[in-house]
C-alpha cells in the first residue's frame, strides 16, 4: 500500500507555505498528498447569518434558512477548489495524487476528524502557518491525541543585514 502524507493548513492567503517541502518529501517516498486546509469561523459572519436564518426559519422559509447556513461552507469550498486546481497546476509531477478536504473550526479537531474518515495517512505535517504560532495549535495537546508522526514545517531564517 502506498504511503499518504497529510499537509495541514490554514486556508488563508498562505496556504501553500511549506507545500513544495511536502512536494519533495511525496516524490522522495513516493507518496500521495491530502491537504486539509483549516478555517476559522468567521463569528461575526457565523452571528449574522444564524439570526438571518432565524427569521426565515420562523416565517417557514426552512429551505431558505438552510441555504443562508451553507452559504459561508460553500463559499469556502470554491475558494478551496481554486487553490487546490492552482496547486495541481503549479505541481504537475504529483497532480495526479492530491486531494484534499477543508473543515470549519480548530486545527486539532478538524485533524482528528480527517483521521477518523481516512485513517491511512501515514505522516502528518504542519504548515509554517500554523506551526509558528502556539495560539493555532498546541503541538503538546496534537502530540497526546494524535498517534501518527507530526512535522512542523518552519520558515527559513533570513539573514540579517
Amino acid at each position: 500500500m502506498r504511503e499518504r502524507l497529510l499537509f495541514v493548513t490554514k486556508g488563508g492567503d498562505n496556504f501553500e507555505e511549506g507545500f513544495s517541502y511536502v512536494v519533495e518529501l511525496a516524490k522522495t517516498l513516493k507518496a500521495g498528498v491530502s491537504v486539509l486546509m483549516v478555517y476559522n469561523k468567521r463569528t461575526m459572519d457565523a452571528y449574522e447569518d444564524l439570526m438571518s436564518a432565524a427569521v426565515f426559519a420562523e416565517a417557514g422559509e426552512f429551505k431558505t434558512a438552510k441555504e443562508i447556513l451553507h452559504d459561508q461552507e460553500n463559499e469556502l469550498k470554491a475558494e478551496a477548489d481554486k487553490k487546490l486546481k492552482d496547486l495541481s497546476e503549479k505541481y504537475k509531477e504529483i497532480s495526479n495524487d492530491i486531494n484534499y478536504q477543508i473543515y470549519i473550526g480548530d486545527v486539532l479537531s478538524s485533524i482528528k476528524e480527517f483521521l477518523k474518515n481516512k485513517p491511512n495517512i501515514d505522516m502528518i505535517l504542519l504548515s509554517p502557518s500554523l506551526s509558528k504560532s502556539k495560539k493555532e495549535i498546541d503541538l503538546k495537546k496534537l502530540i497526546k491525541k494524535i498517534s501518527k508522526p507530526i512535522v512542523t514545517i518552519s520558515q527559513p531564517l533570513q539573514a540579517g543585514a
